[in-house]
């Protein structure tokens, strides 16, 4: 079906997809150390997110001099071009909700104090994480699809609203009881926290504007 600067344009952007999960993946870990009061460990993670995010950064350079150098025609490659943009923005805001709660030493040290208190918020956003990897494998998985299979292609990027709308009910539930709570935790601590989830969310969030990138490419390349 493709020329071979098309098929190596495609391996380029597959690997960008695999980086950016691998960004996304090792800030799950950073997200459950922190919510189980590992501070130290959190903080070596936050510093692997950064580097992850680098090598996403490289990749996706890769990948746009390679789309510049003329494969495909001039229509799909802005599609493509705005994928691959689309796809760093999740692991730029990956790298920016690490930084978030990296300086938030504070806010951890109160969870830690408060200890049962906090155990919803803790694990509504350690499950927030885990939705935002899922959301993010099935990303990667339907870029890797356009290659061989554009109905599975197709499938995992109808996958990553699925995962996000669910972290949307989780993000909203976790933002009632946080404020539900206000009375019992200081009001930096309220206004930290709620930074931090959103943050934790936009991950998601930045996943299905990427799905819906993908969603816009496959359409076109089936005309």
């Amino acid at each position: 079906m493709w020329g071979k600067k098309e098929r190596e344009t495609l391996r380029l952007l597959q690997l960008h997809s695999e980086k950016v999960l691998e960004v996304v993946k090792k800030f799950e870990e950073l997200l459950r150390a922190f919510c189980s009061f590992q501070w130290e460990k959190a903080c070596v993670l936050g510093r692997e997110v950064t580097v992850l995010e680098t090598q996403a950064d490289e990749r996706l350079e890769r990948f746009n001099r390679t789309l510049a150098r003329g494969a495909f025609l001039p229509a799909y490659r802005g599609d493509l071009a705005r994928l691959g943009s689309q796809l760093d923005d999740v692991a730029d805001v990956t790298e920016e909700v690490t930084r978030t709660i990296l300086s938030r030493q504070r806010t951890w040290s109160v969870m830690k104090r408060e200890g049962r208190k906090t155990a919803g918020l803790r694990e509504g956003m350690v499950r927030m994480g885990e939705l935002g990897t899922l959301c993010v494998e099935a990303l990667a998985s339907s870029v890797k699809a356009l290659t061989y299979n554009m109905d599975l292609a197709e499938t995992q990027a109808r996958e990553v609203g699925k995962r996000e709308h669910e972290s949307d009910l989780v993000e909203q539930g976790l933002i009632v009881e946080l404020y539900e709570r206000e009375r019992g935790l200081d009001p930096l601590t309220v206004v930290q926290l709620d930074q931090i989830i959103h943050g934790i969310g936009d991950i998601s969030d930045q996943a299905e504007e990427a799905s819906h990138l993908l969603l816009v490419l496959l359409y076109s390349l089936r005309v």
